[in-house]
């Protein structure tokens, strides 16, 4: 009587399973299944939206243009490019440089398509509070579009936030100026 077998391999299931691996006719494997089935189901959602609901299907990034930041002198900067900065995400001149003169906690004047800010500022800086100005009066909170306007509802007195996408609304706060209006 044997105490071992030798003649048997031990683990006799992972013997079988290695053996019906190796016995596989060559072909398309689980994970390029999957892909081509994403693919597909990526086209036809794409096909559905573009026959129901074209803007939602259409791709919405837009890249702004970096501002282009000059130094005047030792205490002032200019911002060459913020005119047309506003009217690529479609807000007031006066709203935004309130902004930026808020935030920055400075006083500035626009000059032709320039800002001037009285105070020396870095780019990274004021590419910090363009982001920050883009995530609270800009962008649309469902959707990420910059197609949005800002109203103020008679009503309430607040200042809304309206996607031209996909009509999603939301509050923005107001900004206070120093001679004590609000925007």
């Amino acid at each position: 009587m044997e105490i071992f077998d030798f003649s048997k391999p031990k683990n006799i299931k992972k013997v079988k399973a290695a053996k019906k691996v190796l016995a596989k006719a060559p072909g398309v494997n689980k994970q390029q299944q999957n892909k081509e089935y994403y693919d597909w189901a990526l086209e036809r959602i794409t096909q559905l939206l573009m026959e129901h609901n074209l803007p939602l299907a259409t791709p919405t990034r837009k890249l702004l243009e970096r501002p282009q930041i000059w130094l005047l002198g030792p205490k002032r900067i200019l911002w060459r490019n913020f005119v047309p900065f506003c009217n690529e995400i479609n807000r007031e001149v006066q709203h935004v440089s309130q902004y930026f003169f808020l935030e920055l906690g400075t006083e500035g004047s626009i000059a032709g398509e320039s800002l001037i800010i009285r105070k020396k500022f870095t780019s990274t800086k004021i590419e910090t509070l363009i982001k920050q100005y883009l995530k609270e009066y800009v962008l649309c909170s469902m959707c990420r579009s910059l197609a949005t306007s800002i109203m103020k509802d008679v009503e309430s007195r607040l200042y809304i936030q309206e996607c031209k996408i996909c009509m999603a609304t939301k509050t923005v706060p107001k900004l206070k100026i120093s001679n004590m209006e609000q925007i």
